[in-house]
């Protein structure tokens, strides 16, 4: 039986794009990053992290087999375009048909609309940061964001207990730390628990252990926010701060 080529290639792009739909709308209704992390986080079983690189990878492919469909199909979209019909004239022999007229619009219309943060086109952006909070108020964080990147010193100085202190409680709660400079979310994985249950072990035996102001890094609010929430958000690291710059922790 032979094999067709076209056939394939759309059953491929329609396959494909339902993956690229599936991910994409998981990946909306994600906590952020330092929640998902902090936290275990996961949807079907899978984590933040494994359906974003589900994402990325299928979206590649679905753009290799687009144009893989055109390239196919390229004769009857050079034809469809060439064709003379009822449209605006152009030069060369070509007419620019009224429907690629409105599908030309509304792709500029929708780009530029969001690049300049148009009124209608921020609601999806909203809404997904209010999902995001809804996340944050509902599961676990972490004492400062991304802690789970910390290695074990800087946690133990985050939290206010020493290197020493932090290592003999988490042993003593039978958490096996083989390498001492390893970071929080290595040794939760190592021991199979997420960095939730390894803090909560420690405040088992130290309520007091909280964050104190010391070592912030992780994800900051973009810059020019004012007293709002911004549309983005801002990668970047923010060391040797004291408890006097700034009240609260980074959001």
């Amino acid at each position: 039986m032979k094999f067709k080529t076209k056939g394939f290639t759309s059953l491929l792009l329609s396959m494909l794009f339902s993956l690229v739909a599936v991910s994409g709308v998981v990946l909306y209704l994600t906590p952020r990053g330092r929640t998902a992390n902090w936290s275990g986080w996961t949807m079907l079983g899978l984590d933040k992290q494994t359906w974003a690189s589900l994402h990325i990878n299928v979206c590649l492919l679905f753009f290799f087999v687009v144009a893989l469909h055109l390239l196919y199909n390229w004769k009857v979209l050079w034809s469809y375009v060439r064709k003379r019909s009822a449209g605006l004239k152009l030069a060369g022999g070509f007419n620019l048909k009224w429907e690629m007229l409105a599908a030309a619009l509304i792709t500029v219309v929708v780009t530029a609309g969001t690049i300049m943060q148009s009124p209608g086109l921020t609601v999806t952006a909203e809404l997904n940061e209010r999902i995001k909070d809804y996340w944050d108020s509902h599961i676990s964080t972490g004492p400062a964001p991304h802690a789970e990147e910390f290695t074990l010193a800087e946690f133990a100085e985050n939290i206010g207990l020493t290197h020493e202190e932090l290592i003999t409680t988490l042993r003593g709660e039978g958490v096996k730390v083989v390498r001492v400079d390893a970071t929080v979310g290595e040794i939760a994985e190592e021991n199979a628990m997420v960095p939730a249950e390894l803090f909560a072990k420690l405040q088992s035996q130290n309520p007091h252990a909280a964050n104190r102001g010391g070592e912030r890094r992780g994800m900051g609010r973009g810059d020019g926010e004012g007293g709002g929430r911004g549309m983005g958000q801002g990668m970047g690291r923010r060391r040797g701060l004291s408890p006097d710059d700034g009240a609260g922790q980074q959001q």
